[in-house]
Formats: structure tokens, C-alpha cells, sequence
């Protein structure tokens, strides 16, 4: 049986990716224009308008939070963009 901590530790250690969908933006932020983004994990463009976010926060929740905040910072409606687990084949 594992305990909480190592089940945490591992959890932290993995990597977890989430979409980024700017859908509904006209025109969807540039990653360049965000340097803090590297505190969240490691952005990347995966598609026109979609954002892929590889990063050790275990729970989307936590990782939505902490997102949508950056953006509230630049001015970025969230309702320009949702956040969801990406898929294995997103990666």
C-alpha cells in the first residue's frame, strides 16, 4: 500500500496536460505575451486558437484557478477560453 505523501509526491512528478480552447476569442492571446505562464508549467500551440499546457498540477481544478487569474491580470475574458484535460492523442 502506498502512502498519501508518496501517492502525492508521484502525482506532482507526472506530468499532466490541459487544452486551452480560445474558440471563443477573436483573437486568441500569443503565449510570447504571457512570461509567467512558466510558473503554471510549459505552454505550447497544438492548433489554431488551442493551447496545450503540460504541467506537475495534479488537479484541473488548481491548474483552472491559478490560470484564470494570469489571465484576469492581462485583461483576458475567461469567456474567450475553456480549459479541459487533453487527450492522450492531444500530446
Amino acid at each position: 500500500m502506498i502512502s498519501e505523501k508518496k501517492y502525492n509526491e508521484w502525482t506532482e512528478a507526472k506530468p499532466h496536460v490541459y487544452k486551452i480552447n480560445f474558440s471563443q476569442s477573436i483573437l486568441p492571446p500569443q503565449i510570447e505575451d504571457f512570461p509567467e505562464l512558466d510558473q503554471l508549467g510549459n505552454f505550447t500551440h497544438s492548433a489554431h486558437k488551442v493551447w496545450l499546457a503540460e504541467t506537475t498540477i495534479p488537479e484541473i481544478e488548481t491548474f483552472s484557478h491559478c490560470f484564470v487569474a494570469l489571465m484576469k491580470k492581462h485583461h483576458v475574458p475567461t469567456e474567450n477560453y475553456t480549459i479541459t484535460l487533453a487527450s492522450v492523442n492531444a500530446i
